[in-house]
């Protein structure tokens, strides 16, 4: 790999002075497990990297009145164990568990794996069907976005590099409420999602409200708000089954060395089916 100053500022003031260093190329850094793998290719180039880790609050996971707050550098194997995570936010737990290694867990972050926006990363998803909301700060103060706004395509999201990623924010889900994440892959663990399936079941007034969202089959993760409608108004295998085909039909996956589109789209529509089965028998209402 190329050199690079490694910077490790002790606040944040003096992380964004480093992050603005005129004519350099600066990059933030966290648990470089997507960092080291995509400079060494070359995909990335940097002067500097700032190593974010010791700013305050990165490593929080708490619940707060507003919901579940998430540091940028809490570890996917911190998620994957919590309690508190498992308790009300068990669909993100799920997803953490499944990426990597036990050692890549015990070093990959929530924010390295929501910025290097790589399309089969396995957290987004999860956060898209949480509604999920992104906390960064600027140069300028602090802003909160969306998770449904925040990528953009392959590697780009709306962060600039003078922009740091802080922490999510995630509601809690009304009492009564459950997901599940289904992933596929050519390994089972330690290996790259060729399609992945979150769904969320949150119970309103007698009634359920889904969200479902869909990774690795499109530039950026997506929400298939027409699979979510069918199964709102009726849990039946027919209607499961429709809501398999909307999703399906949603997706744009393409054909590369570890998948055909063809492939992809027919999993997409059979994993559907079983996430939202696996989300009813956490509900009382699977057989």
């Amino acid at each position: 790999m190329q050199p690079f100053d490694y910077y490790k500022p002790k606040d944040f003031i003096e992380a964004f002075q480093y992050l603005t260093l005129a004519g350099k190329v600066v990059l933030p850094l966290a648990g470089a497990t997507d960092f080291i793998p995509t400079y060494r290719d070359g995909v990335w180039k940097a002067d500097a990297v700032v190593d974010i880790k010791g700013l305050p609050g990165m490593h929080d996971l708490r619940e707060t009145s507003d919901g579940l707050y998430i540091g940028a550098c809490v570890r996917m194997s911190d998620l994957a164990n919590s309690d508190l995570v498992k308790q009300s936010w068990g669909l993100l737990a799920e997803a953490a568990v499944q990426i990597g290694s036990g050692q890549v867990r015990n070093r990959a972050t929530i924010g390295g794996n929501m910025c290097t926006a790589s399309p089969c990363a396995d957290t987004p998803p999860a956060l898209s069907a949480l509604d999920a909301k992104v906390l960064i700060k600027t140069v300028g103060g602090d802003k909160t976005v969306s998770i449904h706004d925040f990528f953009k395509g392959v590697r780009k999201t709306l962060v600039s590099r003078q922009d740091l990623v802080v922490g999510l924010l995630i509601p809690r889900p009304p009492t009564g409420s459950a997901g599940s994440y289904i992933k596929l892959s050519r390994r089972k663990g330690s290996d790259l999602s060729l399609v992945s399936v979150a769904a969320q079941a949150n119970r309103l007034d007698g009634r359920l409200e889904w969200k479902i969202a869909l990774g690795a089959v499109a530039v950026t993760v997506i929400r298939v708000p027409e699979a979510e409608a069918i199964i709102a108004k009726g849990t039946q295998p027919a209607d499961i089954e429709k809501a398999g085909i909307a999703a399906a039909d949603a997706s744009r996956p393409i054909s590369d060395v570890r998948s055909s589109e063809k492939y992809r789209k027919l999993m997409v529509k059979n994993m559907t089916i079983r996430a939202i089965q696996d989300t009813l028998k956490k509900l009382g209402q699977g057989g």
